[in-house]
This record gives structure tokens, sequence and C-alpha cells, in this order.
């Protein structure tokens, strides 16, 4: 500031310059810090205390960076807003190497990540898998994707018997224990079977539901209540509703049904004549287990899925089984 004093002295100028910036007036010929003039108009003196300069004592442009230290000025003296503008990085400037571990937090994320991140997975069923004890020789069941579009999602459960003498079997042995067999409401199923296995004869997968028959004639408390259905389409899926199958597809198992209407190696029932042979006065069938099965009749490689008992639909997905 002295400097100019000097220079205008030496112009022979007497003239009054009003440093608006820190609020200064340097009269000609006058001492420097003779005075400072804020925003009130009432005179301090150097040093300036602190906070004393306010924003409209600046002209905007007139402070540059060489009127501060090097790293004189600290974060807490900048605004909020600024902070962020010197904080926000160039687009697509950002990488794994520039950002710090541990440093981004899903509010930093947008809505479709945040979406992605929260979304909850399927809620698989507990209880359904390979019923061992009802498996015989070189059988399989197997939950997985399949080559062919499924009716519900993308996986099924693929079914695989070598021969004739194999058998298995898929289900849930614990969730239908005590259920009322007239409670199940609607019974069906979907297969994809193929020409190869339709060649043998009738070939099919199987709905099979063990159950305490309690039939009053009948002095059995266990027999296995099956739907076997007609041959599906080749090389497609075909649906089946068990419950309004007007062929007597439906039979009970166990010597002591032999010579009774609905036994398996009679001729069998629908699904009405089979519920009203199982009411016939006595306490009323009851569940045991629920599964899909497939032999002992023939080689066998197929799929079944949508499985519908009690109002359900249970899907057969590569993970897990789920009900709608």
């Amino acid at each position: 500031m002295s400097n100019s004093k000097n220079r205008l002295l030496a112009a022979g100028s007497a003239f009054t310059l009003v440093v608006t910036a820190v609020g200064i007036s340097v009269l000609g010929g006058g001492a420097a810090n003779a005075g400072v003039t804020g925003a009130s108009a009432a005179p301090v003196t150097y040093p300036l205390a602190a906070n004393s300069v306010a924003g409209s004592q600046i002209v905007n442009g007139s402070i540059a960076h060489t009127d501060y230290g090097l790293g004189s000025i600290a974060q807490d003296n900048l605004a909020p807003a600024l902070v962020t503008l010197l904080r926000t990085p160039n687009p697509n400037t950002v990488n794994a190497a520039t950002v710090q571990d541990g440093t981004l937090t899903e509010a930093d994320l947008n809505a479709a990540v945040k979406a992605k991140l929260n979304a909850t997975g399927p809620a698989y069923l507990k209880h359904w898998g390979t019923v061992h004890r009802n498996v015989i020789g070189a059988a399989d069941a197997q939950l997985a994707t399949t080559s062919t579009q499924a009716p519900l999602g993308d996986g099924a459960l693929n079914l695989h018997t070598a021969s004739a003498t194999d058998k298995v079997a898929f289900g849930n042995e614990a969730d239908f224990a005590g259920q009322n067999v007239t409670d199940l409401g609607t019974v069906g199923f979907s297969v994809y079977t193929t020409g190869e296995n339709n060649a043998l004869g009738n070939n099919m997968p199987s709905i099979i539901f063990e159950i305490d028959p309690n039939v009053a004639a009948v002095a059995s408390n266990y027999s296995s209540l099956v739907y076997v259905p007609s041959n599906g389409a080749a090389n497609e899926w075909t649906a089946f509703n068990a419950s309004t199958d007007t062929v007597k597809h439906w039979g009970l198992t166990g010597s002591l049904f032999n010579a009774t209407p609905c036994s398996i190696n009679g001729a069998r029932c629908t699904w009405t004549e089979m519920l009203t042979y199982l009411d016939d006065g006595g306490d009323g069938a009851k569940l045991l287990t629920a599964t899909i099965s497939k032999g002992r009749d023939y080689a066998f490689s197929g799929a079944v899925d949508a499985l519908k008992l009690g109002g359900k639909t249970y899907d057969f997905e590569s993970n897990g089984v789920t009900a709608d």
C-alpha cells in the first residue's frame, strides 16, 4: 500500500482512493493504515479483528490466491455448497482407484442400484426334497434349469429312471401330515415328456399322497393315493388337472384295497369317485406326505412343474421350491 502511495504522490495528484475490498480510505499524504471503514463506517485499526470483513465490503474479483498464504484456508472456512462443488469430480473420472475403501454408502447410490441391493429373493420352502425311502435303483430327481421354457420360471423338477425296476420320489414329508384329503382342492401338475417315453407305453410321472385312509370297510391305516395321467404330448409341456380328469386315473395301493372300487390294481376312480369312497362314514382320510414319483414301470427322462395342491401352485426352480 505504501508503494501505491509513493507513486501517487510522485504524480502530484491529491485524491481520495477508496479500497472497497477491505474498507480502507486512504487520503493523499495520509498513512496507509490511517483508518479502515467497515459496513457501518465505524473506523477500525489493524490488525483486522476476526470476522470483521463482510461480503458487502469485497468487490467481486478483487481477492486473488496471492492474498492468502499457502494452506491458510481450511475446509471449515468454506461454504458447504463450495465444498460440494470442489469435491465433485468430472464426469467419468471416478473408478476403483479413486474411491477409498469404505467411503461409499447406500446414500451415494442412485435409486435403481438401491432397489437391486434391497431386493428380496424368493422365499424357498423347507421340507421339499428327495424321499429317499421311496427311491429304488438307478433313479434320481433334481431341481434344475431346463432347456425348454418351463410353465413357471426357468426351472423344473427333472426325473430320471434308467429301467423298469427303478423308482424315484420327490416331495414333502412334513407339511401336509394330518390334513384332510378333502382339503386338497384342485390337484394337478405340468409334465414334459418325450416320444421315446411315450413309445414304451403309458409312461408318466405320478402324484402320490401317502394317507391314512380311515375307510370303515377296510382295516388299513396306510395306503398310497396315486394319480397317473395319460401320456402327455411329446417334446412339450402338458398341463393336467387331476381333479377334473374324467378318466379313472386315481387308485389306492395295498392288498387290502384289492377288489375295492378304487384299487390301483382294479378299475380305479375319478377324483370325485375317490373322495366319495374315502368318505364312507369313517373318520375321513388324512394326509401323511405329498410326492411326485416315477416308476416302477418303464425307463423315463422328463420333468414336472406347477404342482397344484391345497389351493397353492408349487414352482420347482433350480434353487428350491416356492408356492403361490
